[in-house]
């Protein structure tokens, strides 16, 4: 047998299109970075400056909450600290949701204090005789069974 000199030919079609890929997504990246750089110049420039009153804004909100936490500053909290603060205002929520229950139990009686425990004593007075009236209506029921 003889051995034949055959090779096969690499196939440079498709090594030529894959370079020519990269070439293509290569000149793209070079302009995208150009754009990006003029951008960038342009944004530093003067020209491009935020209106005064944003700026004013800006430089309020830290004092807004500087004096909202008392002056103490709040950056150093993590999430054990904002557990125990959410832990906090989930009891202070319960508690103030107690409390606006108690409130609503003086829903309708005058707000001055004297003229309030009057109107109680006359909500008494009233249950006291609604009261007797059902023991009265009850005792004819039972006395009109037997």
């Amino acid at each position: 047998m003889t051995t034949s000199n055959i090779k096969p030919k690499p196939l440079i079609g498709e090594d030529d299109q894959q370079l020519q890929r990269i070439e293509t997504l290569h000149q793209q990246l070079k302009a995208e970075q150009a754009r990006a750089q003029e951008l960038l110049a342009k944004l530093k420039s003067e020209d491009v400056q935020p209106p005064k009153t944003l700026l004013k804004e800006y430089h309020k909100h830290p004092k807004r909450l500087e004096k909202q936490t008392g002056g103490k500053k709040r950056m150093d909290i993590g999430i054990p600290e904002m557990k125990a603060e959410e832990r906090e205002i989930r009891e202070l929520e319960a508690r103030v949701s107690g409390l606006e229950g108690k409130v609503r139990g003086f829903e309708g009686l005058p707000p001055d204090r004297e003229l309030a425990l009057t109107e109680v004593e006359k909500m008494r007075k009233e249950l006291v005789v609604l009261a007797r009236r059902r023991d009265e209506m009850l005792e004819g029921l039972v006395d009109g069974d037997q």
